[in-house]
């Protein structure tokens, strides 16, 4: 299960990114060699599993890669794990095993599909085409990991590092219009006291509201993840977002930051 954080009316957001996918944004990833496909697109360094298959590797023939692999953690952190259009898990009503994903209209990005929860250790990375709908088949993840559409989160890099960018996922039907927030699903790799967040630019006009805003709620046990929603600038235009987390004793983890970019835009905010 995961918490679901209210957000204030007139909330701007800003977080800071523990991705590596592998990307992943948060999302750092211990590696090998790169594997790349013959189509061109190339796979995270990721370490193939020995003791689970399908291990970690390239697909015959197709711009995707996906399969259990193995991670190993070296100091806490907070993760992004999963950022939508839509609240998270909503996309398993009336979908059994596929879904046509999108994200940016603008610029080619790298999709990650993963676990929503820490285990297991299984994910699908694949090439997302600017202004195209990918028609993906979670049958292979779902049948080797026993989960659900609603288990799984969705993240779309649309390139940098520091911080790295990332575009919603929209999962909805082609044409529907966006919502006025997005859902970042957060996951810290250890017990924490308390959690904040805030969202601003390094450009532009400024966020009427650019303050750390409180996660509200109890403690997050390791692993335990929290749904955040971000509620969209007026102008429509991106933000930079970072959390901040503290763990049992007091002690700050790393901020996690990253860049939120609307379909439509094509300049990091």
């Amino acid at each position: 299960m995961y918490r679901v954080q209210p957000a204030a009316a007139s909330v701007r957001c800003r977080m800071h990114s523990l991705v590596a996918l592998g990307v992943a944004a948060a999302l750092v990833l211990t590696g090998g060699p790169a594997l790349a496909q013959a189509t061109t697109f190339q796979c995270p360094a990721l370490v193939a599993s020995t003791a689970r298959q399908p291990a970690y590797r390239p697909v015959p023939g197709q711009p995707r890669c996906e399969g259990f692999y193995v991670k190993n953690v070296s100091q806490p952190f907070v993760e992004l794990v999963s950022l939508t259009q839509a609240v998270p898990g909503s996309w398993a009503a009336g979908n059994a095993t596929g879904l046509t994903l999108r994200a940016s209209r603008r610029r080619d990005t790298h999709l990650l599909i993963q676990p929503l929860r820490s285990s297991p250790l299984y994910r699908v990375d694949a090439q997302l085409a600017r202004d195209a709908g990918l028609a993906w088949d979670g049958a292979p993840m779902l049948q080797a990991t026993g989960l659900t559409l609603r288990d799984l989160g969705f993240l779309a890099l649309a390139g940098g590092a520091d911080p790295p960018a990332f575009v919603p996922v929209d999962t909805h039907a082609a044409g529907t219009p966006p919502g006025d927030k997005v859902y970042a699903v957060l996951r810290p790799s250890v017990a924490v006291s308390a959690m904040s967040w805030r969202g601003y630019r390094l450009a532009g006009p400024a966020l009427p509201d650019s303050g750390w805003q409180a996660l509200a709620g109890p403690p997050l046990f390791a692993w335990e993840r929290v749904a955040l929603p971000i509620p969209w600038p007026a102008d429509g235009r991106g933000l930079r977002i970072d959390v901040r987390a503290l763990d049992g004793q007091g002690q700050a983890l790393p901020l996690l930051q990253f860049a939120l970019l609307a379909a439509d835009d094509d300049t990091p905010p």
